[in-house]
């Protein structure tokens, strides 16, 4: 998809088809992690003004986290409201026709403005207390401006704890990965479950990157009331 808007402040994305390969065999994707990515509407841009102008959160360990605004509600502004919708429509396809869950609707918990200036990075780290996030991009590009590296889980059940020598180049194989990077792109839109492991990589460009971070849960309830499973917040708040 090339760039129909040639301005820093309109989202924008370009997606990769890789070729067909004949194969003298198949080979069994069991229990993929996926990410969904999708574009935000240009016509939804005219929030930018807004997102730069939040006031930074004071106290935060920028050294390790970056800049995040004092403001961690931002999309529940009237200002982000239909950004907000449309994010929420695509968590919501996310949910429905790739893992398959049962939910009518679902709510943002948090959502936060992320800054990541030249020389910053952010840890490896999952989000607690949430089902699904995400997070989209806005602004100034360059090729030294990281958007998110995902991780492949190095302990815990069903994961070879043998150390094997591995070859260097890994890309003709995404079973062998360990890492995977989007590339930063105005208006890419990246959601994922909330238990993957991701960072922010260093920020090697002259430019700040960024971009807006979301939590979300289904609404009203979790789990199911006959296996004894359900978190009715109705019921508990």
């Amino acid at each position: 998809m090339q760039n129909k808007e040639n301005w820093n402040t309109s989202w924008s994305v370009d997606q990769q088809n890789n070729p067909p390969q004949n194969l003298d065999y198949e080979v069994l994707e069991l229990f993929p992690t996926p990410v969904y990515t999708s574009v935000m509407p240009s016509e939804l841009s005219g929030i930018i003004p807004f997102l730069n102008a939040q006031t930074p959160n004071t106290g935060s360990d920028e050294a390790n986290y970056g800049e995040r605004s004092a403001n961690s509600y931002i999309l529940n502004e009237p200002e982000c409201n239909e950004a907000k919708t449309f994010v929420l429509e695509q968590v919501k396809k996310f949910a429905d026709t790739i893992l398959l869950y049962d939910y009518d609707s679902y709510e943002l918990s948090q959502s936060w403005v992320s800054k990541k200036h030249p020389g910053q990075h952010h840890t490896m780290h999952i989000h607690p207390n949430s089902m699904i996030s995400g997070v989209f991009y806005y602004g100034d590009q360059s090729p030294k401006t990281p958007a998110i590296k995902f991780h492949k889980m190095s302990g815990g059940m069903n994961v070879n704890q043998l150390q094997a020598r591995t070859k260097q180049d890994k890309r003709p194989s995404k079973h062998a990965w360990t890492t995977f990077d989007l590339e930063f792109e105005p208006g890419l839109l990246a959601i994922f479950p909330s238990h993957l492991f991701h960072s922010v990589p260093m920020n090697e460009s002259d430019k700040i990157r960024n971009s807006v971070a979301f939590n979300s849960i289904p609404k009203n309830y979790l789990g199911q009331e006959k296996n004894l499973t359900e978190l009715n917040f109705s019921k508990i708040i």
